[in-house]
């Protein structure tokens, strides 16, 4: 795939201003890190960059007459779910005011990695987001080029495509062309997922940051589908998430099984052995899953291709800790868990791993 190449209008002053802020700190990363990390901070320079110098004013993009009449329904779709999303307590400030076209599937590809016989993501560290478990290009074959070195060293890899990203308050995120056309439903879930890391983001622990996300989107989409009136979308939401569920139990055993065959004293090749049988079978599972469904496979996407420790890993980041934030929400109501959410989120790691694996779990997912 080629390189992104986004024209932009004529830049403002406070354009100008975000763009070069945003070099004068990935500038000072670079001279930071070792050389290796230098390819990096630079792609994301420009990946950054380009974001920045292409965006269109959302306001602008609605009075205009050249404005195609789904991208503008789009946009005054995306103001209310904002306004929405101000009304239940997220920082939205400027976010999502601007609109970019970049012409991709996705934005972002991130590069997970995990040693072929630990279910452990490699952590890459930066100065603004912390420890994260992945890298994110902006370029696809930057990412896989990035992959391949990783490979060479024996790690399983997995690369996921992103649609959008939050850059936590930073600068003003734009909508993108790689998310705003999807379902309603879930374009609502995806702006409440980014807004909720600018509410709630502890540096170097994804799994935290990805379940409060996860949690919140769920929570927040209830309500918004029931303001607008929309409850048969949100009981085909929760179809979606009865199926979604059944997957994650069967990924989640087979962690669980693979996890004491890595602790086991069998040696490495029967380890190895083992781990391609334990992935053949939850194949063979999701299989007989998805032939008892009359509808939807929201898992179409990730069970292609190989599955490794790395792609079993992302599963466990994003959705770890999200039954028992489901189970707290729903006793507690939406201000109470939000606020817990942040004093957890104030705590040392450990004490916040103690208190999360503390919590209740309750099965029901169809209530509120």
């Amino acid at each position: 795939m080629s390189r992104v190449t986004i024209a932009g209008p004529k830049l403002s002053r406070q354009t100008k201003n975000l763009f070069y802020r945003t070099l004068i700190i990935l500038a000072l990363s670079i001279l930071l890190t070792a050389c290796e990390s230098m390819g990096f901070y630079r792609q994301a320079i420009i990946g950054q960059g380009r974001l920045l110098l292409a965006r269109e004013s959302v306001d602008q993009l609605l009075i205009s007459p050249d404005t195609s009449p789904l991208l503008r329904q789009r946009l005054e779709l995306v103001q209310s779910i904002l306004t929405f999303a101000r009304g239940a307590g997220l920082e939205v400030g400027n976010a999502y005011s601007s609109y970019v076209v970049t012409g991709q599937r996705f934005v972002i590809w991130n590069v997970f990695a995990a040693p072929q016989l630990e279910l452990r993501l490699r952590k890459s560290c930066f100065p603004v987001a912390g420890c994260v478990s992945y890298r994110g290009f902006f370029d696809e074959q930057d990412a896989r080029s990035y992959a391949a070195r990783l490979k060479q060293e024996g790690l399983d890899v997995y690369i996921g495509g992103v649609l959008a990203y939050s850059t936590l308050g930073w600068f003003d995120d734009p909508l993108l062309d790689t998310f705003i056309f999807m379902d309603e439903g879930k374009l609502a879930v995806l702006l409440f997922h980014e807004l909720a890391h600018r509410m709630v983001y502890v540096k170097g622990d994804t799994r935290f940051n990805e379940s409060f996300a996860t949690t919140l989107e769920q929570a927040l989409l209830h309500d918004w589908l029931i303001l607008r009136g929309d409850s048969q979308r949100f009981e085909k939401y929760l179809s979606s998430e009865r199926r979604s569920r059944s997957v994650l139990r069967l990924i989640g055993l087979t962690r669980k099984d693979l996890k004491d065959i890595y602790g086991s004293e069998k040696d490495d090749t029967s380890k190895l052995e083992l781990k391609t049988l334990l992935i053949s079978q939850l194949v063979e599972d999701y299989k007989e899953h998805v032939r008892q469904w009359t509808e939807g496979n929201e898992f179409s996407y990730w069970m292609r291709g190989e599955i490794n420790n790395a792609k079993l890993e992302t599963i466990a980041d994003y959705n770890q800790w999200v039954p028992a934030m489901q189970t707290f929400l729903r006793s507690r109501g939406l201000k109470k868990f939000s606020l817990e959410m942040m004093r957890l989120a104030g705590l040392p790691f450990s004490d916040r791993q103690v208190i999360l694996a503390s919590m209740p779990i309750s099965i029901a997912i169809d209530n509120k």
